[in-house]
């Protein structure tokens, strides 16, 4: 199985831009690692990211708020790399203390069994069907887990070759305009 940690070093090494469209650009190369790896959970299946959507808050200059960003104010930072779980479905942080907070949330994702069954959670097109939610990802990463014993895994895993991905670009779902801004952010990302 391979270790490489090339999404762990793209978030820790992450600078972000000054600008919502430098930041965009930042989170297609974000999602471009993305969506080279998976999550591997108990050793028994695994869990490929398909449609993410980025947030970004500043908060040493203010430059670039979020308002409807979950984790932000008193709330402590999280290690890079964290899972968060939201009523939105789960957040995977990438924060740096007195400075920004940062996630991806990953709101469709393929679930494939050791069996090689294969469940995908958003079409091709990048739309989401009506039965999906986001929160489901709770319960195939952290549901039939065995507390007892060996515990719970859940390990990201790289691809051995960092692939070129095609995917689009998009507004998020459910979030209004930034006051002052003249379009939406684009930062929802989904493998076609």
């Amino acid at each position: 199985m391979n270790t490489t940690k090339r999404l762990k070093e793209t978030l820790e090494r992450f600078v972000p831009a000054d600008t919502v469209a430098g930041l965009t650009r930042q989170f297609e190369e974000v999602a471009q690692v993305v969506f080279n790896g998976r999550f591997v959970v108990n050793g028994a299946y695994e869990i490929y990211p398909v449609d993410i959507e980025f947030y970004f808050h500043r908060e040493d200059n203010g430059s670039i708020v979020e308002p409807q960003m979950y984790h932000k104010g008193n709330v402590p930072y999280f290690p890079v790399g964290s899972i968060c779980p939201n009523r939105s479905g789960i957040d995977m942080t990438f924060e740096r203390e007195g400075k920004y907070r940062a996630s991806f949330l990953i709101r469709g994702y393929t679930y494939k069994s050791i069996l090689g069954d294969e469940e995908t959670y958003t079409n091709s097109d990048g739309k989401i069907p009506e039965s999906y939610r986001p929160q489901y990802l709770w319960e195939d990463l952290l549901g039939n887990a065995p507390l007892l014993g060996e515990g719970l895994s859940i390990m990201w895993i790289d691809d051995e070759e960092l692939k070129e991905v095609r995917m689009k670009s998009s507004p998020r779902v459910n979030i209004h305009k930034i006051e002052g801004e003249a379009e939406h952010r684009m930062w929802r990302f989904t493998k076609l």
